[in-house]
């Protein structure tokens, strides 16, 4: 567990970074409805697979409480996203591809993105990539995060990213 204090205009928050678990189920969808046009919304039974078959990939940020951020994230192939809503029913491959990042409105830009990210790369084995989709207006953020356009697009990917929107790119960043 990973225990953050940030400082800023607002009053000091005491943040905890804990793994995700299916008892936080209720709260992260309520996130995800906030954040997620309903298109790419994970059902229940989707979200839950992710925590299942990869839940030390799959972090909260939690204070007061409440849940104010969570990461779903899980090994898999290279280039070969799964589509929203899909089940996972296994969590293997050579690149840690992350599938969801959410943070609730009333913690943004206290660097709780930036903190579920790095409890997952300290507690995941070290993998040499990391792979996304970047949704419509996202890649600007993971850019400033390290992730870049996968450019030239590979081939068959434009079909795979389709599920996702029109405007979504696949972003890679390799391990330094």
């Amino acid at each position: 567990m990973v225990r953050l204090e940030k400082m800023s205009a607002r009053p000091m928050t005491d943040r905890t970074i804990r793994p995700l678990t299916s008892s936080d189920l209720p709260e992260a969808l309520a996130l995800q409805a906030q954040g997620y046009p309903v298109a790419l919304q994970d059902g229940p039974a989707a979200f839950a697979s992710r925590i299942a078959v990869a839940p030390g990939w799959c972090w909260a940020a939690v204070a007061g409480g409440r849940l104010d951020g969570y990461l779903l994230s899980h090994p898999w192939t290279s280039l070969a996203p799964p589509s929203p809503d899909t089940m996972l029913t296994r969590a293997e491959g050579d690149v840690w591809y992350i599938h969801d990042l959410s943070t609730a409105a009333h913690a943004r830009g206290q660097g709780v993105a930036r903190a579920l990210l790095a409890a997952c790369e300290a507690a995941k084995p070290a993998l040499p990539r990391s792979e996304l989709v970047a949704i419509e207006g996202a890649a600007p953020f993971w850019s400033r995060l390290g992730w870049r356009v996968a450019e030239p697009e590979p081939e068959g990917l434009r079909a795979k990213l389709a599920a996702y929107g029109p405007a979504a790119v696949y972003m890679t960043r390799s391990r330094d």
